[in-house]
């Protein structure tokens, strides 16, 4: 018998770790027991800046006033990272930890375009309709969610920012219901 994923927690940890590298795009690919991820994240660089040595006398303030001091560069570039592992285990303690930090910050206000929030909606949105996860990309905002159905019927949907918007305040309100907290 085959054993039962509950995507919308383990899309929802894996989000979060995702959100820890400052993930900008990915591929998700499921594996036997794990899932595997390569994409493009954040890497900000810093050049340091140069000046020349600073003297106290108003003759060194003349010697170095025509001298250009470069300016710090710092921007952000992007580093691709693949074959990103995330195993049972692994999904088991980053929500653990994260549940931690979620108690600490319950009052606060759901991003619902943040990758964890737009992976835990999409997860819940498998587990309802009781589909099995192939892949999934992630790409300006846009998510491509490759599926099987119930009937064993492979699909493949693509979420843009407004759908992704409307299944995630769907699944908002079907939380509160479920917490009677209308």
């Amino acid at each position: 018998m085959a054993k039962t994923v509950h995507y919308e927690n383990t899309l929802r940890a894996i989000g979060q770790n995702l959100e820890s590298l400052e993930v900008e795009s990915f591929e998700l690919d499921t594996s036997d027991d794990h899932y595997v991820v390569s994409g493009e994240c954040k890497k900000t660089t810093a050049t340091p800046r140069l000046e020349p040595p600073r003297t106290k006398s108003f003759l060194g303030f003349i010697r170095n006033l025509g001298k250009e001091k470069p300016a710090q560069t710092t921007g952000p570039q992007t580093s691709h990272f693949s074959g990103h592992s995330f195993t049972e285990s692994d999904i088991e303690l980053s929500d653990q930890k994260s549940k931690v930090l979620r108690a600490k910050i319950d009052d606060c206000t759901l991003n619902p375009h943040s990758i964890s929030q737009v992976l835990r909606t999409v997860g819940a949105d498998l587990d309802h309709r009781k589909n099995r996860l192939i892949k999934l990309s992630w790409l300006h905002q846009t998510l491509t969610l490759w599926h099987v159905n119930g009937r064993g019927v492979e699909t493949k949907e693509v979420f843009m920012p407004a759908d992704l918007y409307n299944l995630w305040v769907h699944q908002f309100k079907k939380r509160l219901k479920a917490t009677g907290s209308d």
